[in-house]
């Protein structure tokens, strides 16, 4: 069982996740409070698997499919890691910095029991359950996203909402990473090789062994909850065609390109 505590840093939402009688920090919040890119520290973790062994898990929360948590240990290795003087923002190489100072301040109320329960409304957690809800009930995705924005205090932008229709699984034009390839006409790409393509290009990442979306490539995909013939749940991605030609595996032509030219 697993209790989300919280305080904060520097106005940030700090989330410490008790499981099994140790502390775990969700990379989601420390990104944030770092002011650094969403995927910089997961990708820290696949180049350095073996370091991070036992430090990093996912942690199953409210709605989410899953939050990539590290341990006090794996944060220290973490802040280890970064290197601050190769950051594009100078602002998040501070704040790295101040963090590393004020984190044993964080440890040290959590071992006293001084860090209160966190609240439970985030903008990505409620929009997260908006789409799980959707999924699992049938109703309308659009719907369920106009309450969790009211929920989250940003009920301004639900009429942004009316503009694009409600998206259910299984609908014509979503395609799994196999299905895709076929439209790639290419005998030499898998789906395996797909996926590492987009992370590459910056369409998703690696949390743990699921692939989830980055913002680019919440343009062209969008994550839904699979279930096996078992009754496993997980996250899986499905992607529309236009994810091809944002990413260069495909390009459209010009009329003038497709016509046969005349020979003198």
């Amino acid at each position: 069982m697993s209790e989300a505590l919280a305080t904060l840093f520097e106005g940030k939402e700090i989330r410490a996740i008790e499981q099994n009688g140790e502390i775990l920090l969700p990379l989601a919040d420390l990104t944030n409070a770092w002011g650094i890119h969403r995927n910089t520290l997961s990708q820290i973790i696949e180049r350095n698997e073996k370091k991070f062994e036992g430090f990093h898990t996912t942690v199953a929360h409210e709605s989410c499919a899953g939050l990539h948590a590290v341990n006090e240990q794996g944060l220290y290795l973490l802040m280890g890691a970064v290197n601050t003087d190769r950051l594009k923002s100078p602002q998040a190489a501070d704040a790295i910095l101040r963090f590393q100072r004020w984190v044993p301040e964080l440890i040290q109320k959590y071992r006293k029991k001084e860090i209160v329960q966190a609240p439970a409304i985030s903008i990505d957690t409620e929009l997260q359950k908006a789409r799980y809800l959707a999924e699992q009930t049938g109703g309308n995705l659009a719907a369920f996203q106009k309450i969790a924005l009211s929920k989250c205090g940003e009920a301004d932008y639900a009429p942004a909402l009316d503009a694009a229709p409600a998206i259910t699984h299984g609908e014509t034009g979503w395609y799994n990473p196999t299905r895709l390839v076929v439209l790639c006409n290419d005998p030499d790409l898998t789906a395996e090789r797909l996926n590492w393509y987009l992370k590459n290009k910056g369409f998703q990442y690696r949390e743990g062994y699921l692939w989830r979306l980055t913002p680019d490539g919440m343009i062209h995909g969008r994550e839904y909850q699979y279930e096996a013939p078992s009754g496993h749940r997980e996250t899986r991605i499905a992607w529309r065609e236009s994810v091809l030609y944002a990413s260069g595996l495909k390009r459209s032509l010009a009329e003038s390109q497709t016509a046969l030219q005349a020979h003198g």
